[in-house]
């Protein structure tokens, strides 16, 4: 289906080469210059500007960072400065667990004390530990007070987490990622208007509005993935969001007890749509010129067809065909469409093919699969 995945994956192959070749250089220019400064009696590393180690810290992992404290008196703080930090501290530990999450703790706030605002681009905060995940609060607290562009808050324990007001009001956020049960408790003010990249998974949202008042807070926003699952209270999911250009929605609800269910996709600007849906089935599409691909899969494509038939690029997953075919619609004309994967199996989707072709005047490229 995706004919451009390859050039993509093909990128970031060689985007992860490179920065793992560079981060070799690092740490042997690391050597070398500790090398030099011995053997020569002068320390060159020292006259390197703040700015120049601080960028080499992050290409290297917090384990290496905090090793060049030791190289001299003025390195013992200098790698706190680093503009990355991955702080991860993982659901299972070996040893001594308390003393191993303690030290974790300790770090983190050693870090973000010695920041003094100074800013940091990128910052994950991932804890899969009960003691830790307690620290998530004003750990992010602080990352925000470091004006950080990239921002990841994860933990996947089932006990539910609050985060802070100040991040839903950050005005130097370009990229947000929130992954575990966190109410998103809003404030009556709420205002992001750097951010455009948002993932969302688990997250409990409280209403329909609170949910529709957190992406209308977003007017740069162009790429949002939420993952919902049961508990999140959410039953109209309303996505109106102009600048929105890439969306993906996992939808794993299995019952929304006694709310009123329906999606309302309002993306004048969308060109990549992914919907993976066994829940909902009222869905309600505006027609997007913009629309070059779309993914569908789940027993939610029926509502959906009319909204996206001005798609270049389609694929519709096996069970997707399968609720086209107990329902036997009337297909709306794709005159846009040139290449189409379907997913069909022995017993089901043969039946729909001719109707799918004759809606399909354009179609040059027709895959027919059983993994889609």
């Amino acid at each position: 289906m995706l004919r451009h995945s390859t050039s993509l994956f093909d990128k970031a192959y060689l985007s992860d080469l490179f920065i793992y070749f560079f981060h070799i250089f690092i740490l042997q220019f690391i050597r070398v210059m500790e090398d030099s400064s011995t053997t020569n009696g002068e320390d060159w590393i020292s006259r390197l500007p703040d700015s120049l180690l601080c960028h080499i810290f992050s290409f290297l992992s917090p384990k290496e960072a905090v090793g060049t404290s030791i190289l001299s008196k003025r390195w013992e703080n200098l790698w706190t400065l680093s503009p990355v930090f991955i702080f991860v501290i993982p659901l299972r530990l070996t040893g001594n667990y308390m003393n191993k999450v303690n030290c974790f703790i300790d770090y983190v706030n050693r870090v973000l004390a010695h920041r003094d605002g100074f800013a940091i681009e990128k910052c994950n905060l991932s804890c899969y530990t009960l003691h830790a995940s307690a620290h998530l609060y004003s750990w992010t607290c602080a990352a925000i007070a470091c004006m950080v562009l990239e921002l990841t808050i994860e933990s996947e324990l089932f006990r539910v987490g609050q985060l802070p007001w100040c991040l839903l009001t950050c005005k130097t956020l370009v990229d947000l990622k929130i992954h575990g049960r966190f109410v998103l408790n809003f404030p009556t003010f709420i205002c992001l208007p750097t951010l455009k990249f948002l993932y969302l998974n688990s997250v409990i949202y409280g209403d329909d509005a609170s949910m529709q008042k957190l992406f209308s807070s977003c007017p740069v926003l162009e790429d949002l993935v939420i993952k919902r699952h049961d508990w999140d209270g959410v039953g109209i999911m309303n996505i109106s969001v102009p600048s929105l250009k890439r969306s993906i929605f996992s939808l794993s609800l299995r019952s929304i007890g006694n709310y009123e269910y329906k999606v309302v996709i309002n993306t004048p600007n969308l060109e990549y749509l992914e919907i993976d849906d066994y829940m909902y089935e009222d869905y309600s599409v505006n027609s997007t010129p913009s629309l070059v691909e779309a993914c569908i899969q789940g027993t939610c494509v029926f509502g959906l067809l009319d909204g996206i038939s001005q798609v270049k690029l389609l694929a519709l997953s096996g069970d997707a065909m399968q609720s086209l075919h107990n329902i036997v619609p009337i297909l709306p004309t794709f005159h846009n469409l040139t290449h189409l994967k379907l997913g069909i199996d022995d017993n089901v989707g043969w039946e729909l093919l001719p109707n799918i072709l004759q809606t399909s005047p354009n179609l040059k490229v027709l895959t027919l699969s059983r993994d889609l």
